[in-house]
C-alpha cells in the first residue's frame, strides 16, 4: 500500500502547475457554492443501481483524505472505517436528475466537466440530455 501510494502521489503531483492565475477548489455541497466560475469539474455520488455501489462506501477513503478526516463521522465498527452516509439528492433515484438539473443551471455560464460512473442511476443518455437543457454543445468521453 505504501508503494503504491508514493506512486501515485508522484502521478498525481505531476500534473500541478502554477497557472500564476487565482484559482480555487471547493469541497462541500453545490448548492452552497456561489459565484462565477469559468470551469466546473462536478463529481456528485449518483444513485446506485444497489446499495453495494454508493459513492460514500466505495470512496470513503478518498473521500476522508481530501478532508484529513475533519468534520466526518468514522463507522469504527467497519472493517475498513468508512464514513457515515450522508443525505444528498444525488444518492436517490427519485432526486437524482432533479439535483442535476439544478446543479447544471447553477454553473451554466461555465465549462461544466462531469465525472460519471456507467453502473449508476440515471443513464449516460439521461444526463446528456438534462445537461443540454442548459448547454448548446455537449462532448460525451468515454
Amino acid at each position: 500500500m505504501r508503494e503504491h501510494f508514493r506512486e501515485r502521489a508522484a502521478e498525481y503531483n505531476a500534473v500541478v502547475f502554477d497557472s500564476r492565475q487565482p484559482s480555487r477548489a471547493l469541497c462541500g455541497d453545490v448548492s452552497a457554492v456561489s459565484g462565477t466560475f469559468d470551469l466546473v469539474y462536478l463529481d456528485p455520488p449518483y444513485a446506485p443501481p444497489r446499495d453495494d455501489n454508493c459513492y460514500i462506501k466505495r470512496y470513503h477513503f478518498l473521500e476522508g483524505l481530501s478532508m484529513y478526516w475533519r468534520g466526518q463521522s468514522i463507522m469504527e465498527h467497519t472493517k475498513t472505517k468508512k464514513l457515515a452516509k450522508r443525505y444528498t439528492p444525488f444518492s436517490y433515484k427519485r432526486t437524482v436528475v432533479q439535483a442535476l438539473r439544478e446543479t447544471f443551471k447553477q454553473f451554466e455560464g461555465a465549462t461544466i466537466v462531469l465525472s460519471y460512473s456507467s453502473n449508476a442511476v440515471p443513464d449516460a443518455q439521461t444526463i446528456e440530455a438534462v445537461l443540454r437543457e442548459v448547454k448548446s454543445v455537449v462532448e460525451v468521453r468515454k
